[in-house]
């Protein structure tokens, strides 16, 4: 019934969270030797939810899982624009546009959810 209400945008959140942990360890570990910045493809696995929710008839997108059989999600690696002599992949400035853009899209998400909740509340108190 979830997916019914809120469509994609209970997923997104999760998607969101999940991308704004690997970021802010990106930003962290900027100095650290050897460190190579992670990320996951937002809006690939936000596809393939909504893909898998429409082609299985799931109830709520969160029943799927998104790789292998524990749900973890797909890790990538990011290429440096231009390498670092001490092996570390971390741009900072990508990364810190990247926690912005996510911030913005968990708050958008988070407004669609919040905004169909109360359309929901009103209806059952009969406003």
């Amino acid at each position: 019934m979830a997916d019914s209400l809120y469509g994609l945008s209970e997923r997104a959140l999760v998607l969101c969270e999940e991308r704004a942990n690997l970021l802010s360890s990106n930003i962290v570990n900027s100095a650290t030797p050897h460190y190579k910045a992670r990320d996951i493809d937002f809006h690939k696995l936000l596809q393939d939810a909504s893909n898998q929710a429409d082609a299985l008839g799931v109830s709520d997108p969160k029943h799927i899982k998104t790789n292998g059989t524990d749900g973890s999600l797909p890790v990538l690696y990011r290429v440096p624009m231009q390498s670092n002599l001490d092996g570390n992949t971390v741009d900072e400035d990508i990364e810190r546009k990247n926690f912005i853009q996510n911030a913005l899209n968990y708050q958008v998400n988070l407004t669609f959810v919040k905004n169909k909740t109360d359309q929901i509340m009103k209806a059952i108190k009969g406003e």
